[in-house]
């Protein structure tokens, strides 16, 4: 449209220069190219505007370009039939051209008032529709569509201060003004908003339009509502600007067109909230960037109720994952627990049985004999027991751990083993300080059991156990350990040792194999570890440590 009326203002100025009329009306005909052209691109520049496109089809596109075709054909052979001038001469006091105009000037006439008329017909409902930020652009657009009319129709019925001159061009100097003001100032034209009606302002998501050079063009009120923002603080700023905080996610795509959909977490009035971000590319009709649109959604709700739902099925796979581990252990230990209940139940019945033989056979002399073989077989389903039950408390009881005293927690494991310690003449080495860690005391009480009474039962003879702890700084945490001088342990049987209840054939030691299961779940419910380290050397034995945090 500018070109057109550019074209028509150039050679309407030939036509006025020139004082010679054969010139003036060759002039005259080459500036009918803007003039029948102008008003068919303004009034397609109004259809797109207005986003009325699909109403305007190939046909009626090729139909009024035909037209204008038509008529300037008409122009230049008027000398043929003089149905667009019927004659002409020159003002000599203005030098200007006197038409006497035929049909097909007046058919010209209403072909450009028609399409001008429907232009402004598509462009003023826009003061209604669009937002108040909008309509001072929609006013000065208007009047720069009025301007050439005024123009025009001080030209066609001659009542400018000089008769015969064409004011149009002129005046069309003045709407392009107007034209430039509205797009350098607003980008109006850069990126026109053609996706932007009222119902925008009722979307619960956040919309915002920025141009190619991250400026904020556009918003609507949800997303000034999630953001916390004012209009008057983010309209014409860059994004870096209206939101400094998220500096570096803007500088993420600030090179791409488009991104994927990134979940935000923001703090607002003290709750934590939740956003989905999109941004999709703008691009004009040449297929270049323009601009981009940011979507800004609230996913607090169903964000908590997915965390909710994640943690569930966290606390469910742990639940199932401990019932897995119990139902392994009840599996693995069945067969241990029931051989060795049957042994002492079946030493207890024969034991009760060679008691009454005695009684009536009035044998005194073995009784005490049978006595403590009763005795220590009553003992033995105690021990079984108890583990079984520690082993029950260690999963399903929940205890406060706290700073311990090691030395002072492992004189009471010794004095638990005194007799058996007395008895194998083991010999214990001892660190002079322990470093701290948190933890239970009753429950590292029987770690220890288990892995001194493991020492002696394993160790040599006699049994040279030594005890020490290493710290590990950087990892906040230490180690205890415990070291006898054994047969040690091959790799197959270290992989085994805290899975299965097995005393590896060594069948003259006494034990359920499960105690070291029982010191497995302690430590991993107090945040540490266990292992073993051997070399499967006679002699070299095994060093048998758990690891507990400082904190």
């Amino acid at each position: 449209m500018q070109l057109s009326t550019a074209i028509w203002a150039f050679f309407y100025g030939l036509e006025f220069a020139t004082t010679d009329l054969q010139l003036k009306i060759f002039w005259s005909k080459f500036s009918y190219i803007g003039i029948v052209f102008a008003p068919v691109f303004f009034y397609f520049f109004s259809v797109y505007f207005a986003s009325k496109q699909l109403k305007l089809s190939k046909a009626l596109k090729a139909g009024l370009i035909g037209l204008a075709v038509l008529f300037l054909v008409s122009v230049f052979t008027n000398g043929f039939h003089s149905l667009h001038w019927v004659s002409y001469a020159i003002d000599p006091a203005n030098n200007t051209t006197i038409y006497q105009y035929g049909i097909s000037f007046w058919l010209v006439f209403v072909f450009c008032y028609t399409l001008l008329i429907l232009s402004i017909a598509n462009i003023i409902p826009l003061l209604f529709d669009f937002p108040k930020r909008f309509q001072g652009q929609i006013l000065l657009l208007v009047l720069a569509c009025f301007f050439p009319v005024v123009g025009n129709a001080l030209y066609l019925f001659r009542i400018g201060p000089i008769v015969g001159f064409d004011w149009t061009p002129i005046f069309f100097v003045f709407s392009g003004i107007i034209l430039t003001f509205i797009n350098v100032r607003y980008g109006t034209f850069d990126l026109i908003p053609l996706a932007r009606n009222k119902f925008l302002d009722m979307l619960p998501d956040g919309i915002a339009v920025v141009d190619r050079h991250q400026r904020i063009i556009d918003v609507n009120p949800a997303f000034l509502r999630l953001t916390q923002q004012k209009e008057i603080d983010v309209l014409g700023k860059l994004l870096e600007e209206a939101f400094p905080k998220r500096k570096s996610l803007i500088q993420q795509f600030a090179d791409k067109e488009t991104i994927e959909p990134i979940e935000l977490e923001a703090r607002i009035n003290g709750d934590h909230v939740f956003f989905d971000l999109r941004v999709t590319a703008l691009h004009d009709q040449r297929g270049q960037l323009s601009g981009r649109l940011i979507t800004l959604r609230d996913i607090t709700e169903k964000t908590v109720y997915e965390q909710k739902i994640s943690r569930a099925n966290q606390q469910l796979k742990l639940e199932i994952e401990e019932k897995e581990k119990l139902i392994a252990d009840l599996d693995a230990f069945d067969h241990t627990v029931a051989h060795d209940l049957n042994n002492i139940i079946g030493a207890i019945v024969t034991s009760t049985d060679l008691l009454y033989y005695e009684l009536e056979q009035k044998n005194y002399q073995n009784l005490e004999e049978v006595i403590e073989l009763i005795q220590l077989s009553a003992n033995k389903s105690f021990h079984v027991i108890k583990e079984l039950l520690t082993l029950a408390s260690v999963r399903q009881q929940d205890v406060k751990t706290d700073r311990l005293d090691m030395m002072k927690i492992f004189k009471e494991s010794e004095q638990r083993l005194a007799d058996m310690i007395k008895t194998s003449g083991a010999q214990i080495i001892k660190p002079r300080d322990w470093p701290s860690a948190c933890g239970y005391g009753p429950w590292i009480e029987e770690v220890w059991v288990n892995f001194l009474s493991n020492a002696i039962k394993y160790g040599g003879t006699p049994p040279v156990i030594e005890l020490g702890a290493t710290q590990f700084y950087s990892e906040n945490k230490v180690r205890y350990w415990i070291k006898d001088n054994g047969d040690g342990l091959t790799q197959s049987k270290q992989k085994k040792l805290f899975k299965k209840y097995e005393r590896f054939n060594q069948t003259h030691i006494e034990g359920t194999g499960l105690g070291l299961s029982i010191v497995k779940r302690i430590v991993e419910k107090l945040g540490g570890e266990v292992g073993v380290i051997s070399n499967g050397i006679p002699g070299e034995g095994c060093v048998f440590y758990f690891t507990l945090p400082q904190e």
